[in-house]
């Protein structure tokens, strides 16, 4: 971290209203399902190629896992949820629950900071595979100093160097023009600066950057999927899977 960046505030802990969750991001997911079919079927595609071999799974801010499939979810013997919003256990259990007592998977929620307590969340979960389950791409909404976000967001995959792990995150978001075609599905084994990838895929005017260009090592593939949050606004999300070096 840059000595000059100041200290780490984390203000939103057990906090119900946070700026990238709580009721209204709820209510908001509940009522867009059928809208985010595409995207929710492009992911578990994703996901059901990563096939890690794990038992159980370390999953990292998943709020109420309304992208999630259950099928992915079933596979584990036992998860660990790691969330900081309060309403995260009982909506998860609504999206999932049933799904995941007919594979008898064991599913726990621990309310921490991740990003605080992440050193000793990985040593109390050894042998668990690690899913980043869009929390990387939030990061910058939890840290208005952006030299320390985005250094925050990239230190990860240096302390994940020996675990099987994957993440889909924010790369960019914004205002989308209704009734125009989303930006097809794209890959890439590099990563790609923000402003190019806006570039390439198409997208006029002012785009939010999540500060999550480099979270994944080099090499890593790196799949790109449009996700229509609202009628009028637009993120693009990247999807990557590492193994142990």
């Amino acid at each position: 971290m840059s000595a000059d960046a100041g200290p780490i505030a984390y203000p939103y802990d057990n906090a119900l209203f946070t700026p990238s969750g709580g009721p209204v991001w709820h209510w908001r997911a509940l009522w867009r399902q059928l809208r985010w079919t595409n995207f929710k079927s492009e992911l578990a595609g994703r996901l059901q190629d990563w096939q890690p071999p794990a038992k159980n799974l370390l999953l990292l801010g998943p709020s109420a896992g309304w992208c999630l499939p259950s099928g992915f979810l079933s596979r584990f013997e036992t998860i660990d949820a790691i969330d900081i919003d309060p309403l995260a256990p009982t909506l998860f259990r609504f999206n999932h629950g049933l799904a995941i007592a007919r594979s008898k998977t064991r599913l726990h929620f621990h309310r921490l900071n991740l990003v605080r307590s992440f050193d000793d969340i990985l040593q109390a979960y050894p042998d668990h595979a690690i899913l980043f389950a869009n929390m990387l791409g939030q990061h910058t909404f939890h840290d208005e100093n952006e030299t320390r976000a985005r250094s925050t967001i990239e230190s990860f995959k240096g302390r994940l160097t020996h675990r099987h792990w994957a993440t889909f995150h924010d790369r960019l978001s914004g205002f989308y023009p209704p009734g125009q075609p989303l930006p097809k599905a794209a890959t890439s084994t590099e990563a790609i600066d923000s402003a190019v990838l806006a570039s390439q895929l198409g997208l006029a005017g002012q785009w939010l950057d999540h500060l999550t260009a480099n979270t994944l090592p080099n090499g890593v593939e790196r799949h790109l999927i449009a996700w229509p949050l609202l009628h009028d606004w637009l993120h693009i999300v990247e999807f990557g899977s590492v193994k142990p070096a």
